[in-house]
């Protein structure tokens, strides 16, 4: 029986729209097989793995003389501006936290939390404070990263050339004793007191450093590396020391605090 014109019609429009389901199918099916190879818009954020590298072997002679080289305060002053980029803006006053001692380290970290979220934050010009890890309590240098990758103490107590990290173990190629890992993280703590100058040069203005190191040991990190280094810079007019008198000192209340490091009593052997 012959098929009316207008059902013959209709049947086309049928078959063609078929068809386009297909395709549109037959390309989903592609896209969800291979994945897309959209990229995203310059400036948009792309989600990436948080995977922490392994240790990295580096060998203690090699480290420490990167770190002597006082090319290494620049590094860190480049890192931490790249982090917070009014610590080199004409005005800002600059903060450094240090400390040394049980019971000290989370003292630096409320004060860097006060100073960089608080009222002191928003005022003009404002202020702005860093430590040794980061340019505040949440973003750490990539030279502080990278010194942690190389577990410089976990290193210094390998036995028959390995060493147990994170419950793996692994073979050293390059051995480290305790006297030298002491002593890569104590030229990794004085090039970064060493920025106070060039936080002075950029903003005009002496560094203000907090140092919450009652019951600190004499011989340790603040008084062989650190101190010598801000005293220097002290002398120069560069840095404010402030010597917290207990562990709860607020930076805004001026009786927490000795001002000047002669007027500090200190360990020994900052003496």
């Amino acid at each position: 029986m012959a098929i009316p014109r207008p059902f013959s019609g209709n049947r086309h429009v049928i078959i063609l729209l078929a068809g386009i389901l297909i395709l549109f199918a037959l390309i989903a099916a592609a896209f969800l097989a291979g994945g897309s190879n959209i990229t995203a818009p310059a400036g948009t954020c792309a989600a990436v793995p948080n995977t922490p590298p392994g240790p990295l072997f580096t060998s203690p002679e090699e480290k420490l003389r990167e770190l002597r080289d006082p090319a290494f305060t620049g590094r860190l002053y480049s890192e931490a501006v790249a982090l917070e980029p009014l610590l080199a803006a004409p005005g800002t006053q600059v903060h450094m936290g240090f400390w040394s001692g049980r019971g000290n380290h989370g003292s630096v970290l409320r004060l860097l939390d006060i100073v960089n979220e608080g009222p002191a934050a928003q005022a003009d010009p404002p202020n702005r404070a860093i430590w040794n890890e980061g340019a505040n309590a949440y973003y750490q240098y990539p030279a502080w990263d990278r010194i942690l990758s190389e577990h410089w103490f976990d290193r210094s107590m390998a036995a028959n050339g390995t060493v147990t990290i994170a419950g793996k173990t692994y073979r050293d190629p390059s051995p480290v004793s305790y006297e030298q890992a002491d002593a890569i993280w104590g030229e990794y703590s004085a090039r970064y007191a060493g920025m106070a100058e060039m936080f002075a040069a950029a903003t005009g203005r002496p560094v203000k450093v907090w140092c919450f190191v009652e019951g600190a040991k004499p011989g340790r990190v603040f008084a062989k590396y650190e101190f010598p280094e801000l005293k220097n810079l002290e002398d120069k007019g560069l840095v404010q020391l402030y010597f917290a008198r207990s562990v709860d000192a607020d930076w805004e209340r001026p009786d927490d605090w000795i001002l000047g490091s002669a007027n500090a009593t200190l360990p020994q052997a900052l003496t």
